[in-house]
């Protein structure tokens, strides 16, 4: 079995995998103050790995503890994903890979496995939403990033006590708004939406032949949700996948 553990800036994933596929999941919340705990309780009911794959955006405070319990319990080493200039034929817009997200690296590598032969759009929507294309002959050439739902909110509103969030937040179109807390919430929402339809027609212009739209995040759900949107592959699972083949590769060719 081999384990693969997603750290966003608020939530912690993992999944394992057996004979390519996934065959259990978990997910939780966390805060720097209760980071330890989390990992803690998502990991101790899990029987031992053969491999530990991370992909981490969470900066560099929760590494040592990460890889402290995985070495502690299991006396494993975490391999940690970090963005490359290129796999495969997939090369890297950014002059310096290592200011390209690692989990947008990720996911970028799943898509284009997925669509090999196919322009692609990949829309990661979290914390921010940010969106990534790559040409069908593998070229990155770069992309864009949002502020997401909660962000937006937190900013506009400046009173922490009365913040949704993400994944509490429901789209609801009941006509004109004539009140403050659904006037922010559509207005916001729309927004989004906008900017979403609007990033999707770039690169359906900017690139050749068909581009197929990868989505995926935990605000992915509420983005389904709104009306008239371009057609879009919701793909869940696609940062872990996408961490899951670069380091395999990157075993198989070490040994």
């Amino acid at each position: 079995m081999i384990l693969t553990i997603d750290i966003g800036n608020s939530r912690i994933k993992w999944a394992a995998w057996l004979t390519e596929r996934i065959i259990a999941r978990g997910v939780s919340g966390y805060s720097s103050e209760n980071a330890a705990d989390v990992i803690d309780g998502l990991l101790s009911a899990l029987e031992k790995p053969q491999q530990v794959f991370l992909v981490s955006v969470a900066g560099e405070q929760l590494y040592p503890v990460l890889s402290d319990w995985v070495r502690q319990h299991w006396g494993l080493q975490v391999e940690r994903l970090k963005t490359q200039k290129q796999f495969g034929n997939i090369i890297n817009a950014y002059d310096d890979p290592s200011k390209h997200g690692a989990d947008r690296w990720a996911g970028i590598i799943a898509a284009c496995s997925h669509f090999p032969g196919s322009s692609v759009c990949v829309i990661s929507a979290g914390t921010a939403i940010t969106f990534d294309l790559v040409e069908k002959g593998g070229r990155h050439l770069g992309g864009y990033i949002l502020p997401s739902y909660t962000t937006m909110h937190d900013a506009l509103l400046g009173d922490t006590a009365n913040i949704v969030s993400s994944s509490e937040v429901q789209y609801h179109d009941q006509g004109i708004p004539d009140n403050t807390d659904d006037a922010v919430n559509q207005g916001l929402h729309r927004l989004i939406q906008a900017g979403i339809r609007e990033f999707c027609q770039l690169a359906q212009d900017r690139m050749d032949g068909p581009v197929h739209l990868v989505l995926t995040g935990g605000f992915a759900k509420n983005i389904l949700g709104y009306p008239d949107m371009p057609s879009m592959h919701h793909m869940p699972d696609l940062v872990m996948q996408g961490l899951y083949d670069i380091m395999k590769q990157k075993r198989t060719q070490k040994s």
